[in-house]
């Protein structure tokens, strides 16, 4: 399962979980607007995350850079991305 894939079933999860199913997350979604997530949702799709790839790349920022902003599926994409690749 790719990336993607993975961060786009966490989003489907919290979604379901709430009620608010959704079959289709693209990258370009906003979280707030396009799928109604609030703080929260964020954050368990986070938890969710942490627990199927085994990384919370919030927890050890790299080094000099500033805390990532999380508005859409392609940001939390390019945030698990970067942690990956710095492992």
């Amino acid at each position: 399962m790719s990336l993607s894939d993975s961060i786009a079933d966490a989003i489907r999860t919290v979604l379901h979980d709430t009620g608010r199913d959704r079959k289709v997350i693209e990258p370009s979604m906003l979280l707030s607007s396009d799928l109604g997530f609030d703080s929260l949702d964020i954050a368990q799709a986070i938890v969710l995350l942490e627990r199927s790839l085994g990384i919370d790349p919030f927890r050890t920022p790299l080094a000099g850079s500033a805390r990532p902003s999380i508005r859409t599926v392609a940001d939390l994409i390019a945030i698990y991305s970067t942690a990956i690749a710095s492992q």
